[in-house]
């Protein structure tokens, strides 16, 4: 599938949200052949139509095939068991563990792991950098950290160029857990939002925004690249702000929010995510604003509820 002049690219994760957006991305480089495991990506190939993808099952790394494909492959790994019970976890974190020493015995040539700015304690104050401590405050994060200590084991032993991407709280069509999506749909259905006033701060980056980081990371020299990469967009919202925006967003498209009960809350910190190292860098600056989410978000939304 590959040519000599071809960059050989495996996403991991290739069919949850930050996967699946940047294998779309990768589609327009013509210079890249990407291969997309997934749990499901047997299923995935069989009504692909991109030259230059393949999708594969995820348990493909331990075949012969395997290593013929991590052979001087970056690897994004956007594997990671979410929303879990703790055995899901557990079997999760196995096969991330097993696909970095797969990946080491093989000859990939360089690492990118994804990471979360949850890493970090959710109550801090401000922007969180590089240097800031780690604080483990979930088991979410106990995992995703646990994914960084795996990785640099490996690929510190192996001479292999790696870096763990800690990402702000992804935002964008189709990630419906997130609040701003879950605000978008309540507010189309008629449904009360609640506003809890308060001095806690949320920090977001568009899956847009988060797939072209991935992307100036693979253009760059991995030879340069820093263990630790943080990655939002540099903003913090309080839920006021967001909700403000939503309804702005709504106005603009002919609909209105009457249903809005305000009070008052004692939250406080910010998840908010600075991206400077990674600007530095690469030359990576965030470029889509709140409302422009909130806008692609509300599409989809209403798409759905029409269906």
């Amino acid at each position: 599938m590959n040519k000599d002049n071809e960059k050989k690219i495996i996403i991991t994760g290739a069919g949850g949200f930050l996967g699946s957006n940047l294998t779309a991305a990768l589609t327009r480089k013509a210079e890249c052949v990407v291969y997309a495991l997934s749990a499901h990506g047997d299923q995935m190939q069989q009504v692909n139509t991109m030259k230059n993808i393949q999708y594969c099952c995820k348990d493909i790394i331990f075949s012969i095939e395997g290593e013929q494909i991590l052979d001087d492959s970056i690897v994004v790994n956007c594997a990671f068991p979410r929303n879990t019970s703790g055995d899901e976890m557990a079997d999760g974190l196995r096969y991330i563990q097993s696909l970095f020493d797969r990946l080491s015995e093989c000859g990939a040539k360089a690492v990118i792991n994804i990471s979360s700015q949850s890493v970090y304690s959710q109550t801090r104050e401000e922007l969180a950098t590089e240097e800031t401590i780690v604080s483990l405050g979930s088991s979410y994060a106990v995992g995703k950290y646990a994914t960084e200590l795996m990785l640099e084991s490996v690929c510190k032993k192996a001479g292999i160029p790696y870096t763990n991407l800690r990402m702000a709280s992804l935002i964008g069509p189709g990630f419906d857990q997130r609040i701003v999506n879950r605000l978008v749909k309540q507010a189309l259905l008629g449904e009360t939002l609640r506003v809890v006033r308060s001095n806690q701060k949320f920090g977001f980056l568009d899956i847009e925004d988060a797939v072209k980081a991935i992307i100036r990371l693979l253009e760059a020299d991995i030879t340069q690249w820093r263990s630790i990469y943080n990655i939002g967009n540099g903003k913090e919202y309080s839920i006021e702000y967001i909700v403000q925006h939503i309804k702005d967003v709504f106005e603009v498209n002919g609909l209105s929010i009457s249903n809005i009960n305000v009070e008052d809350g004692n939250g406080s910190g910010s998840t908010g995510v600075a991206y400077s190292a990674l600007h530095e860098d690469s030359g990576f600056v965030p470029s889509v604003d709140l409302d422009t989410s909130i806008q692609r978000i509300l599409d989809q939304v209403q798409k759905g509820i029409m269906k």
